[in-house]
């Protein structure tokens, strides 16, 4: 119902032209931009993932533009939201600490050497140890793990997602057919009209 009302706003400004971000394609699930997939009963699920400047009126806007888009492409006038949900998710651009710090900043499987410290196998801090495949080390990056206190204190960027389930007909009584609460209703070519970001 959140989402409902927060659509209900971005579609009742009027005037405003979107700048900032661009309005695009995503590369993929996850990604930035928009993403479309198949759903059953012949629906379909949109998702638009915001840059990390992007608020989460832009997503949820832009969301609403790519569901209006496809129910024209689709040769229906009508398109109804069934499912609302906006959400906070990872940034695929920084999804990793090897996106950050290079490869040497990632996880996984210990079996670095010592450096330039020489043999060091009485257990000596700085050197990976067997017994922990991908435990913590206190060296450097010159070999080990990255140290604990780092991956403690990084915290991957948030990026807000917008994912509506949407059904597209050509009138108003197949969209409220087997609905128990009556769906938002929307004319595509309307919402195209408002939410196109102006040049």
């Amino acid at each position: 119902m959140k989402a409902f009302v927060l659509f209900a706003v971005a579609l009742s400004v009027s005037g405003c032209a979107t700048t900032g971000p661009s309005y695009q394609a995503a590369a993929g699930p996850g990604a930035v931009g928009y993403y479309a997939a198949p759903a059953a009963d012949g629906r379909t699920t949109v998702t638009y993932t915001g840059a990390e400047n992007m608020s989460t009126e832009q997503v949820a806007r832009f969301a609403f533009l790519r569901a209006a888009e496809l129910t024209v492409a689709a040769g229906q006038p009508l398109f109804a939201v069934l499912e609302t949900r906006t959400r906070q998710v990872e940034s695929s651009r920084t999804s990793s600490l090897s996106s950050r710090g290079g490869p040497n900043l990632t996880g996984g499987s210990v079996s670095a050497g010592t450096g330039s410290q020489g043999d060091q196998s009485g257990g000596t801090p700085g050197v990976s140890s067997p017994s922990v495949p991908t435990g913590p080390s206190t060296g450097g990056f010159g070999g080990g793990d990255v140290p604990y206190q780092m991956l403690e204190r990084w915290t991957p960027r948030q990026v807000n997602q917008t994912v509506l389930l949407v059904q597209m007909a050509a009138d108003r009584e197949t969209l409220l057919r087997g609905q128990t609460t009556a769906p938002q209703i929307f004319t595509a070519k309307d919402v195209i009209a408002e939410i196109t970001p102006k040049k």
